[in-house]
């Protein structure tokens, strides 16, 4: 979280008169040409302070440095002066007057002037209001157009989010927003840190108010910018739609009761015997209660265009091609490879790591991708809240990585302690992984959301702490209500026999233990989700089979009993892998 610092005033106060010729002064400066240069600026208040962005190596990132913004004049002009305020002395805060002299310009952007270096530094008066130098610019139809009238001034602005979060720079999101006088314009963004954004639960459709920060920019998208919570007020969100995929306790988390459609994902082109080569990917999508197939399949691309990138998957590789409909229910995810068919030895070789978000009219997009980090592991499973950011799990050799991407980035993070894992779920604010390691075996979990280096991933307590299981799907369910999973129904690939099948698992305590397998399977089972039905359950599988099926299972919670129903087998030369909720 950014650090703390004093809360702009945003009620219209009477101030100081400021030195004659500051804003003149001001204005000079960022006329001058990149470079050094020689100029004071008098008697300037201070408006913000922003603390530096670090990058994933450590360093600061070039666009966001630690600074200060300063301004004289509620039409401005304004000025950002990146030099970390704790260099200076004494350190200023809002309310500051103060004077120094720019020795050095930069330039982040083409339209952009920052005073990069300054001297003679000198705080000549504090406390002073900032209310006079607040402009409410949620009436400006200039805002975008004219934002060199605007930039980096201090701002109030009340808005919506037109549309879902994306990669906004490191540590960053951004999404086009519409006020009262720019309803539709995509150079007008909302720029907030990615841990801000998610205290506030804000999303698409999410209307707001900026309270007072300085206006930002990136060359020529205008981003009304936020630092910290308090820098917003007055949230109000449309409802959000049904949970999916993990179930918090309520009585249907698929689509309506009755008429459970699930996507399939199928690899193969049903000519070519799969192999360990790369193959094309398609979602098919059936009724669930009835097995008859709805609409015709989704093929995920297997050449860019558009933006888009190719995702195609290994032919052989049951731990790749997880499904998962996100929290919100409107997307479905996973994961895959940029490689063109045919490629060999999909999983290892070397490429991009590409994510795929499929929305509900089947729209793929797929232009998030994970840069260096990952690009000769594996790509197993992808998750996400609302599709706006996504943890995914990958497996090279005998260790693999949980990764952390924004929307629409090019490169990921790597964010827990080193793991390998098959299956990935989401329950809340948790991840949930499924694994099988020297150590334990079994389902991991996060205690929060890890969105930078550092995090931490453990087995839950309970769960054998020896290789002796063989996980891979996860369905979580919250049957006493009080918001964390109580029960796990676990996708197990061993000899039924040998303990594979579906197990469940039901917490006491802090302590998991496990209850039993399901009965009545005839297969061990990969792919895994479910709902709850009053009482008991209704699951849908995918089994580990060369050509697998996709199987309704509905459980007896009391006994464990499975009804069995296959709902779809893979036709020759393909098989299928993940099973999700359709999205809605």
């Amino acid at each position: 979280m950014p650090i703390d610092r004093p809360a702009p005033v945003d009620v219209p106060v009477a101030m100081d008169v400021p030195m004659s010729g500051t804003s003149q002064q001001i204005a000079a400066v960022r006329a001058t040409p990149i470079g050094t240069a020689s100029l004071r600026v008098e008697g300037a208040v201070v408006t913000y302070t922003v603390p530096a962005t670090l990058r994933g190596d450590g360093m600061v990132s070039a666009t966001d440095p630690a600074g200060f913004f300063v301004q004289a004049d509620r039409s401005g002009p304004a000025l950002f002066v990146a030099v970390d305020p704790a260099t200076l002395s004494p350190a200023p805060v809002p309310g500051d007057r103060v004077s120094f002299t720019v020795t050095r310009i930069s330039s982040p952007t083409p339209a952009t002037h920052w005073a990069a270096e300054i001297g003679g530094f000198v705080r000549t008066a504090s406390g002073a209001s900032l209310g006079a130098l607040l402009q409410d610019v949620s009436g400006a139809s200039d805002l975008v157009t004219g934002l060199l009238n605007y930039e980096h001034e201090l701002i109030t602005l009340t808005a919506t989010i037109t549309n879902d979060f994306g990669a906004g720079g490191v540590g960053f999101l951004q999404a086009s927003i519409a006020t009262a006088a720019l309803p539709a314009d995509p150079l007008l963004r909302l720029r907030i840190p990615i841990d801000v954004r998610t205290a506030l639960g804000l999303r698409n459709g999410c209307r707001f108010t900026i309270n007072a920060t300085p206006m930002w920019r990136y060359d020529v998208t205008a981003q009304a910018s936020v630092w910290n919570v308090r820098d917003v007020s007055g949230v109000t969100c449309p409802s959000p739609v049904v949970d999916a995929g993990t179930d918090t306790g309520r009585t249907d988390t698929g689509t309506p009761a009755g008429d459970d459609r699930v996507w399939v994902l199928r690899v193969g082109d049903g000519v070519t015997p799969l192999s360990g080569a790369a193959v094309p990917v398609n979602i098919e999508a059936y009724n669930g209660s009835t097995g008859t197939p709805v609409g015709s399949p989704i093929a995920l691309p297997t050449v860019g265009s558009a933006g888009n990138q190719p995702l195609t998957l290994s032919g052989t590789a049951g731990a790749e091609g997880t499904l998962f409909r996100s929290l919100d229910g409107r997307w479905v995810t996973l994961g895959g490879y940029t490689h063109a068919v045919g490629t060999p030895g999909a999983s290892g070789a070397q490429a991009q790591r590409v994510i795929a978000r499929i929305n509900a009219a089947g729209v793929v997009d797929t232009r998030t991708v994970l840069g260096a980090t990952v690009d000769r592991s594996a790509m197993r499973a992808v998750v996400s809240v609302d599709g706006s950011e996504f943890w995914s799990i990958h497996s090279g050799g005998s260790t693999g990585d949980v990764v952390y991407t924004p929307f629409g980035a090019t490169q990921g993070t790597a964010v827990t302690n080193r793991e390998v894992f098959r299956g990935l779920s989401l329950f809340g604010q948790q991840l949930l992984a499924a694994g099988s390691n020297p150590t334990a075996s079994g389902v991991y979990a996060t205690a929060s959301l890890p969105r930078a280096p550092g995090g931490f991933i453990a087995p839950l307590p309970g769960f054998p702490p020896a290789m002796t299981l063989s996980p891979y799907g996860i369905a979580a369910f919250d049957r006493d209500g009080n918001g964390a999973a109580d029960v796990l129904f676990l996708g197990d690939d061993r000899a039924l026999l040998s303990g594979g099948g579906v197990q469940c698992w039901r917490l006491s305590g802090s302590t998991w233990s496990s209850v039993g397998n399901v009965t009545n399977l005839t297969n061990p089972i990969r792919g895994l989700t479910g709902r709850t039905s009053g009482a008991n359950y209704v699951l849908y599988a995918v089994t580990g089979e060369t050509r697998a099926r996709v199987q309704r299972i509905e459980v007896d919670a009391a006994t464990l009993t499975g009804t069995v129903t296959t709902v779809a087998t893979a036709p020759l030369n393909t098989t299928y892998r993940g099973v999700a909720f359709a999205p809605r």
